[in-house]
């Protein structure tokens, strides 16, 4: 279980890690559970780009949704 705080600071360490990973179309957080139960989410276009998205960053788990190609309308 992990706070929004501790989700915000995790946040730019993930997107860091992921930053030349192909297939990722956005990092965020998002809400599991109760009010103080935060995940980091990453959004894919693939299964394939799920395997290079790490499970845990800095004691935040990482949910990973995948959610096709992203295009402006």
């Amino acid at each position: 279980m992990a706070t929004i705080d501790a989700a915000r600071a995790a946040k730019p360490a993930l997107r860091d890690a992921l930053e030349h990973v192909h297939g990722v179309n956005g990092v965020g957080l998002a809400q599991r559970g109760g009010p103080g139960d935060w995940v980091l989410q990453v959004n894919v276009d693939s299964v394939r780009a799920r395997k290079d998205v790490p499970p845990l960053v800095d004691g935040v788990p990482v949910v990973v949704r995948v959610v096709g190609a992203v295009r402006a309308l």
